[in-house]
């Protein structure tokens, strides 16, 4: 099964529409909520399917930062997860950029959790390794049960 969730918060001086435009630029989530949290809105999309992952995979591609993005999936990532973080402003302008979960976006990054029950294969067909910049392989989209 596949479930992606990406949560980002809304500060003050940034308007909610820009923000969800900058996360819809690398996905395509099915649902948005939104709840007041210490002084911004965290705003929560969720998606039941894989396919939600398919702009910010060719984006990788086209910026052939394959190696860069499996690195930071793995890094904190769990056993049941793959979590990453993406800059915020960098998203608004269509890149997928990776950052640390605090202090390098300076309006806070978007957190991305993918849960699936193979997420070796998630990770293989989201961020191949490569070997002179070109994915050693592709494997097909993971299905969604």
């Amino acid at each position: 099964m596949g479930r992606v969730q990406v949560r980002v918060h809304v500060y003050p001086t940034e308007d909610e529409d820009k923000v969800k435009r900058a996360v819809e630029n690398l996905f395509s989530l099915t649902s948005w909520t939104a709840e007041g949290l210490e002084g911004t809105i965290l705003l929560t999309g969720r998606s039941d399917t894989l396919l939600s992952l398919a702009k910010l995979r060719e984006r990788l591609r086209k910026q052939r930062t394959l190696d860069a993005a499996r690195y930071m999936i793995k890094r904190f990532s769990t056993g049941d997860k793959l979590v990453f973080y993406l800059h915020k402003q960098a998203a608004y302008s269509g890149h997928a950029v990776f950052c640390l979960p605090e202090a390098e976006s300076p309006l806070g990054p978007i957190e991305v959790e993918v849960e699936g029950s193979d997420l070796k294969r998630i990770l293989d067909w989201l961020a191949p390794p490569t070997v002179n910049g070109k994915p050693r392989f592709e494997v097909p989209m993971p299905e969604d049960p």
